[in-house]
């Protein structure tokens, strides 16, 4: 999978290229991908999800633009990252960034907006959060839009909540929709701040909010 495009952001002073896989060779991996499921019942399809830039990216780029004290000189770390765009805004002001996917594609992808960007103190390799090392323990954990499935919630609050316990800040982006509000409720003791973003992408408007979470 190669990328062939790229989107420039602005924030603050950083200017952040991200490079963008084809459309059509996404689309195409995905049909190949359906086709082996008719095949083999017990192959398991994900579904692309993780080569575009989604609304909640955007707006936690947002939120760290306006509190940098918050990842300035810390371990951050972001995972099912997609193409990283947080990530490569937080290698501007953190000591060191470990970005991750469980998807192969992806993390070639954003090894090669690293290189485009010229970053010396980011990494990006496959992590699935079903199964975090036990030396896993940045100062900051970056969440994008990650609470889409709600089969995967209850893994996804243990694996917070522990981190949480272990001194981690976590800084979560959720769009605002329904499916949503269970998994943002059994973390909302943890919240200390939370802001709202309406995120335009030229076709659909889009209401997200980011929440900074602390074990206070």
């Amino acid at each position: 999978m190669k990328a062939i495009t790229s989107q420039t952001y602005y924030f603050n002073e950083n200017t952040i290229r991200v490079l963008i896989p084809d459309n059509f060779l996404i689309q195409q991996q995905y049909l190949q991908e359906k086709e082996r499921t008719e095949k083999d019942p017990g192959y398991i399809i994900n579904p692309p999800y993780w080569a575009k830039i989604w609304p909640a990216a955007i707006a936690l780029c947002k939120f760290l633009a306006a509190n940098t004290h918050y990842i300035q000189d810390k371990k951050v770390a972001e995972i099912a990252a997609g193409l990283g765009l947080p990530s490569l805004l937080a290698a501007h002001y953190a000591k060191e960034v470990h970005c991750s996917d469980y998807n192969q594609d992806a993390v070639d992808t954003i090894q090669q907006s690293i290189a485009l960007n010229t970053l010396q103190n980011i990494q990006a390799a496959v992590l699935d959060w079903q199964a975090i090392p036990n030396h896993f323990n940045p100062d900051v954990l970056l969440l994008s839009d990650v609470n889409y499935e709600p089969e995967a919630f209850a893994i996804l609050q243990t694996l917070i909540i522990n981190l949480l316990q272990k001194g981690c800040t976590i800084m979560l982006s959720t769009p605002q929709r329904l499916v949503a509000k269970s998994f943002i409720e059994q973390l909302l003791p943890y919240s200390i701040l939370k802001e709202d973003f309406i995120i335009e992408d030229g076709i659909t408007t889009w209401g997200t909010s980011v929440f900074l979470l602390k074990n206070e």
